[in-house]
């Protein structure tokens, strides 16, 4: 069981570095890991090519993990293949992988945004407002996440405001304090 820990502690801080793209010191991090199996190696490399937006890669070193052990989950595997499900209009299998993603791994931010968004197409306010309340409580500081959740709560209060005015006040005034700090919505991911 320690050694289970150790490897998803090492995965976790080698895919936190390249998410911020710290490239070079995750990959001498993963260099430096010596008891980290082959499938978790392929999942951080996987990672490294999610990060730098080579997603073609990304899939190639996701799948060769999964070659080897089938049971494997990986969270931006399941992630990307639901974007790739959600356009091609199979919206049911896209939730489905948006949720995997998020029980795989429920620190990683893009699943929510995405699984929000998807729940708007088909008129599900209340859970894509759940959705983004999550992001927000993974990344309070993000203000496109924040934006997301205030658009939502906006279109529900329209038609209950007892229930949603208090909760998207709190919503705006976060929104507006952040704004006003300099922060700025992030381009549009082009995965």
């Amino acid at each position: 069981m320690m050694m289970l820990d150790d490897t998803r502690s090492s995965r976790d801080l080698i895919t936190a570095l390249f998410s911020q793209g710290c490239f070079e010191e995750g990959m001498s991090r993963l260099g430096s890991v010596s008891h980290m199996s082959q499938v978790v190696e392929l999942e951080c490399l996987g990672n490294l090519h999610f990060y730098k937006r080579e997603l073609q890669i990304a899939v190639e070193k996701y799948e060769a993990a999964i070659s080897i052990d089938p049971t494997y989950m990986i969270s931006r595997y399941q992630y990307l293949v639901g974007t790739q499900d959600e356009r091609r209009g199979d919206l049911v299998a896209a939730f489905k992988r948006y949720q995997a993603a998020i029980d795989i791994e429920p620190s990683f931010l893009d699943p929510y945004i995405e699984l929000g968004g998807l729940l708007v197409k088909v008129g599900d306010l209340e859970g894509a407002a759940q959705c983004y309340r999550d992001a927000v409580r993974l990344a309070p500081s993000d203000l496109s996440v924040l934006y997301n959740l205030k658009s939502v709560l906006a279109k529900l209060n329209f038609d209950t405001p007892e229930t949603y005015a208090a909760e998207l006040a709190k919503v705006e005034v976060a929104y507006d304090t952040l704004e006003k700090s300099g922060a700025a919505l992030p381009e549009k991911r082009s995965w």
